[in-house]
């Protein structure tokens, strides 16, 4: 689904969108539900302001995280890429 967001240009875009549950109690609201744009582009956050939404540009930069210890599975021996010299001796079918 999408919804309508005014950007600072003054245009209005339509951006992807999802449902969220609203708490009746605490809004006062009678649905249960409303959209809420998908607060995914780096560019771009989305801010309600009374029945409508406003891009507003993000300020500062994106990192990119990177696991600091290598994938679980490099130390099981079994799923190794690379089979280690003394295995394919035992293991050979001419060694037999």
């Amino acid at each position: 689904m999408a919804i309508s967001v005014r950007f600072p240009d003054g245009s209005w875009r339509d951006v992807p969108s999802e449902l969220r549950q609203v708490d009746a109690m605490t809004n006062g609201v009678q649905s249960r539900f409303h959209h809420v744009p998908v607060n995914c582009d780096p560019q771009w956050r989305y801010l309600r302001i009374a029945a409508l939404w406003y891009a507003r540009p993000r300020h500062g930069n994106l990192a990119i995280l990177t696991p600091a210890v290598d994938d679980w599975w490099h130390g099981i021996a079994a799923m190794a890429d690379v089979t280690p010299a003394s295995d394919k001796e035992t293991h050979s079918p001419r060694a037999a």
